[in-house]
């Protein structure tokens, strides 16, 4: 997230966005044995490391850090940006660091092949800072098109986008739905789908950016983190990273 872009909202690019989302690239059933939440946070600012790392080791959790590398050690909107110490302790605390590209450019707006170079330097410069090869991407801003959908690395065992929704018997391995965790009513829409979510089995993704006593417009508190953690326990949600709820998708 950057205050010196947005994305194209006139009514082409509406329409262009809408029927991206809907093209299922990767089309697969979610299915669960029970309720799945996975905390994701985008960019991600030095305050999702240590705020809300720790918010969501209290309760037995780990999430993934969608990480750009060009905004490391970058001052940004939602605070200073990720270190390398933040990613070798994530790693180790069983955090997982998915791929949010390198550049954070815009991937509707620009060309297939510059958009892999930029997912291979982000891979390479993660793995300098001691990250595995990420599993997961979301596309920044949630943008994309048919045609990034359509030639993801097979490494990539899902991308995350930004439409809500839960992700629960037909859906897209390259447009994992999720719900924001910031802005007017977010919290309220998310408990509200935890709810419908328990009684379907189904799988709900939130993310946000900072966390802090005193969020950026798109960071949460750690208060708010901790009333969406507490919620999903109540309702016997499992908590997992995105990969690893992936991998309990049942047969």
């Amino acid at each position: 997230m950057t205050l010196a872009y947005a994305p194209r909202r006139d009514l082409i690019s509406k329409v262009r966005r809408r029927l991206t989302q809907h093209y299922a690239a990767r089309p697969t059933n979610f299915a669960f044995a029970e309720p799945v939440l996975s905390i994701t946070f985008d960019d991600f600012p030095t305050t999702a490391a240590t705020v809300g790392a720790r918010v969501l080791e209290r309760h037995g959790a780990r999430g993934t850090y969608y990480a750009a590398a060009g905004m490391a050690n970058v001052d940004g909107p939602c605070g200073p940006g990720f270190s390398e110490a933040d990613i070798k302790r994530l790693a180790e605390a069983g955090h997982e660091i998915g791929c949010h590209t390198s550049s954070h450019a815009d991937c509707a707006q620009q060309d297939v092949f510059s958009t892999l170079e930029d997912l291979a330097r982000n891979r390479d410069a993660l793995a300098r800072m001691g990250a595995p090869a990420p599993r997961a991407h979301a596309y920044p801003y949630g943008e994309t098109s048919h045609q990034v959908k359509d030639n993801l690395p097979p490494r990539f065992m899902s991308a995350r986008g930004i439409l809500p929704g839960l992700n629960v018997g037909a859906g897209d391995l390259a447009q994992l739905r999720a719900f924001p965790l910031f802005g007017a009513g977010g919290i309220e829409r998310v408990l509200g789908a935890l709810k419908t979510a328990a009684k379907r089995k189904a799988w709900v993704i939130g993310f946000t950016h900072d966390v802090s006593d005193a969020p950026s417009p798109w960071g949460t508190s750690a208060e708010e983190l901790e009333l969406v953690l507490t919620e999903a326990h109540k309702l016997g949600f499992v908590v997992l990273p995105v990969t690893a709820a992936l991998q309990r998708r049942l047969a």
